[in-house]
């Protein structure tokens, strides 16, 4: 099954109003790339804009729903994940409510209970935001 036949629920285990991802829309065996529609009710809108916290909230459900997705074609339970650290955060822009913007995920590592990713968010060609990001696996 492709990421995209999944609902995005199954794949994650945050839920509204918390719920900073709409779908996965691909994924291989070391990256991910998922989608949001920034919408006016959106926790983390402020003054019509998305806020910085939600990039990075945004990259860490994207790892979550790549998680989720890999372990269910796997056929094993959805699992929690917790942000460790995030190290090197540049925001260049901020994207605005009625934005659809995407996250791309890549695995640099693995190791003893912590995923190493790079994330970027990005509207269409520009790039938003980036980050390392520890992942701490529950």
């Amino acid at each position: 099954m492709s990421p995209v036949d999944f609902n995005i629920i199954d794949l994650i285990p945050q839920r509204e109003p918390m719920q900073m991802i709409d779908k996965l829309l691909e994924a291989d065996d070391r990256s991910a790339t998922g989608i949001l529609l920034i919408k006016e009710n959106n926790l983390f809108a402020m003054n019509g804009f998305l806020s910085e916290s939600a990039m990075v909230e945004f990259i860490a459900q994207t790892a979550a729903a790549f998680t989720g997705y890999t372990n269910k074609v796997k056929n094993q339970p959805v699992t929690e994940g917790y942000i460790g650290a995030v190290k090197n955060l540049v925001v260049h822009s901020l994207p605005a409510i009625g934005t659809e913007i995407t996250s791309r995920i890549e695995v640099v590592n693995e190791i003893v209970g912590f995923t190493i990713i790079n994330g970027f968010v990005r509207h269409e060609d520009q790039l938003l935001a980036s980050c390392e990001m520890r992942i701490l696996s529950a």
